[in-house]
C-alpha cells in the first residue's frame, strides 16, 4: 500500500548520519534530501529508573498482578511497568495502548482485591490482531488474524477505534462522517528556521542558546 503511493520501503537498513544535506545509511549510501521525518518508538519516563527498583528496559519489573516484587502495596501499568506476557513466556507486554488500558483495570481491581474486595487478577491478554488507519479510506488489519486491507480494513479501524473510546463517540463518528463526504481541509503547518534545530551538532541545547541570542 505504501509503495502504490510512492514510498520506497528499505528494510534492515539504518540511518547513521543525519545532515543538513542529507543522511547517511548503515551501507555508505548517502541520500540528498532537505527534509526528514524521524519515526520512533515510545520510551519510559526516566524518573522510573530513578526509584532504585529493579527495572527492564527502563520499566518497571512486576508481576503478573501487576506488583512490585518485595513491595506489594506497590502496582504499575502502562508504559511505566514490564509486565510478563503469559500468553508468550519469557516476553513482557509491548507498550500500547491497548495493553495499558486494560491493564488500568486490572490495577484498580488488584488494588480493591488488597482491600479485601474480591480475588488478585492476573494480567492475560491474548492478542487479536492489529489495525492501522493510514488515512483517507486506506487502512490495514489484521483482525483474528484475518488480513485486511482498503476500505474494509478501513471500517473495522475505524469501528474498532470508534467502541475503544471512553465518550465523544457520536461527535467523533460524525466528524468521520463529514471528512468522508466534504473536500479535504486545509492543514497548517508550523514551520521554523533552520537555526533552531541544527543537525549538524551533538548538542541539541546549541539551538536553545542561538535563540535566546537572537531574540
Amino acid at each position: 500500500m505504501l509503495r502504490k503511493r510512492g514510498v520506497e520501503i528499505r528494510t534492515r537498513t539504518t540511518v547513521n548520519e543525519a545532515t543538513s544535506e542529507g543522511v547517511r545509511l548503515d551501507d555508505g549510501e548517502f541520500i540528498d534530501t532537505r527534509s526528514l521525518i524521524w519515526c520512533v518508538g515510545v520510551r519510559p519516563d526516566p524518573l522510573v529508573e530513578q526509584l532504585g527498583l529493579p527495572t527492564e528496559r527502563g520499566r518497571l519489573r512486576v508481576d503478573q498482578y501487576l506488583a512490585v516484587p518485595g513491595h506489594p502495596e506497590v502496582l504499575a501499568c502502562g508504559d511505566a511497568a514490564a509486565i510478563p506476557d503469559l500468553t508468550r513466556p519469557g516476553q513482557f507486554t509491548p507498550m500500547t495502548a491497548q495493553h495499558a488500558h486494560r491493564q488500568g483495570k486490572i490495577a484498580a481491581h488488584n488494588v480493591l482485591a488488597s482491600l479485601g474486595r474480591g480475588a488478585p487478577k492476573p494480567y492475560k491478554h491474548h492478542d487479536l490482531g492489529f489495525t492501522v488507519d493510514l488515512g483517507g479510506a486506506q487502512a490495514a488489519a489484521d483482525p483474528l488474524h484475518i488480513p485486511l486491507s482498503g476500505p474494509i480494513a478501513s471500517a473495522v479501524t475505524r469501528g474498532y477505534h470508534l467502541m475503544a473510546m471512553p465518550g465523544n463517540r457520536v461527535r467523533v463518528a460524525t466528524d468521520w462522517l463529514l471528512d468522508a463526504v466534504l473536500p479535504r481541509q486545509g492543514v497548517q503547518l508550523g514551520v521554523i528556521p533552520p537555526w533552531a534545530v541544527p543537525l549538524d551538532t551533538e548538542s541539541p541545547e546549541v539551538a536553545q542558546t542561538v535563540r535566546a541570542g537572537r531574540g
